[in-house]
């Protein structure tokens, strides 16, 4: 087969190396072909000198870049047909491509994108929003949380619907609270997969309880391929070994994403803070958060009110992007949730660290500066 990538940094390099060990003849399609010439002894052309001269001669251009959605508007402009976007979960942990590219489940192709309305890169929900651990100043709010509090469900499972005819989302992470604590897991995944069958997918956990996991729940994760991310708390060090043990012994794709020793607080209640500043400074405010029918940028964007309520603080936000409103443009409403700042931003202040620790009767204070 005869395959153009777009993109000859390191991820359209990974796809070559894959593709060339599958006998594919490759080329590179590339905006600054004229300075790079050739990669891996691979010719790398413009995307004009690719439609005058190789267009015709390809069966397939696959986008290997992580950023991809201009490029893909370029080529839905260009009407090339036979071409398809690859996730980047196939860069990050390396992953094989199947035998037959036109069946690889990471590959999302044209006729599954041209009638979306907008694209996103990631996207997340709590499946319950309370927590077995309980840190201090827990962005979620998971320890002012009452045990067994969730959206349910059927809440999730319309949306999801709903989403999966205008959105194309690329990876969804499924966290709390902690992921695990939920009895319903499983249908969580099956959701996704059956309404976002190329959406790759992540459980974003502790790790405490993945020893205690069913051999039916974990069978699963390994069977839909979805990764395992595990933030390493003082309390998952000392159970590491164990959780290791389990997430091998059934296959399953993890990550763990540091060792955790401290936290950090940044609500400041006097409202004066630039938003555009804050925006920049925040570690999570591309932390798009479901819930409810409605996309938020960021968890506290989502939770905040939660949090005003238990202190009766005479805070109330308004945010989100209701999906379910037919005037809504939905491509612009989410590009503006990755580049634009909300009001709630102007009560987020320059973070303050303090040393990681268990807080079971939180106070206000645990989260908030002084503005």
């Amino acid at each position: 087969m005869n395959i153009a990538i777009w993109g000859a940094g390191k991820f359209g390099t990974y796809i070559c190396e894959r593709l060339m060990e599958k006998q594919h003849t490759v080329i590179f399609i590339d905006h600054n072909a004229e300075s790079i010439n050739s990669v891996m002894g691979t010719k790398v052309v413009s995307l004009s000198e690719y439609m005058k001269c190789y267009k015709n001669n390809m069966d397939v251009l696959l986008v290997a870049v992580l950023e991809w959605q201009e490029i893909w508007q370029e080529l839905c402009e260009m009407e090339i047909d036979n071409c398809g976007v690859v996730n980047g979960v196939v860069y990050y942990y390396r992953l094989n491509l199947a035998e037959d590219i036109l069946k690889d489940t990471h590959i999302v192709w044209k006729g599954e994108l041209e009638n979306k309305e907008a694209f996103m890169k990631k996207l997340e929900t709590n499946v319950v929003d309370y927590c077995n651990m309980n840190c201090k100043g827990c962005s979620h709010f998971s320890n002012i949380f009452q045990k067994g509090d969730s959206v349910g469900y059927e809440s999730f499972e319309k949306d999801i619907q709903y989403l999966s005819n205008k959105v194309y989302i690329t990876h969804f992470d499924l966290l709390g609270g902690e992921a695990f604590l939920s009895g319903q897991l499983g249908k969580y995944i099956e959701c996704l997969r059956k309404y976002m069958p190329k959406t790759s997918i992540s459980v974003v956990s502790n790790g405490l309880l993945i020893p205690k996991q069913s051999e039916d729940l974990l069978s699963y994760i390994k069977e839909e391929d979805v990764l395992v991310s595990i933030t390493e708390y003082p309390p998952t060090a000392k159970l590491k070994d164990k959780i290791l043990d389990t997430l091998e012994k059934f296959g399953i794709r993890y990550e763990f994403r540091g060792h955790v020793e401290t936290f950090g607080k940044n609500i400041d209640l006097s409202g004066k803070n630039d938003p555009y500043k804050a925006q920049t400074e925040c570690r999570e405010f591309r932390c798009h958060f479901l819930r409810n029918g409605k996309i938020y940028k960021c968890p506290f964007s989502a939770l905040g009110n939660h949090f005003f309520t238990r202190y009766e603080i005479p805070l109330h936000f308004e945010e989100g992007v209701d999906i379910y409103d037919d005037k809504t443009d939905l491509r612009k409403a989410l590009r503006a949730l990755d580049t634009d700042p909300i009001e709630q931003c102007r009560y987020c202040g320059r973070e303050e660290r303090f040393s990681w620790k268990v807080s079971n009767q939180p106070e206000s204070s645990e989260w908030l500066i002084d503005g």
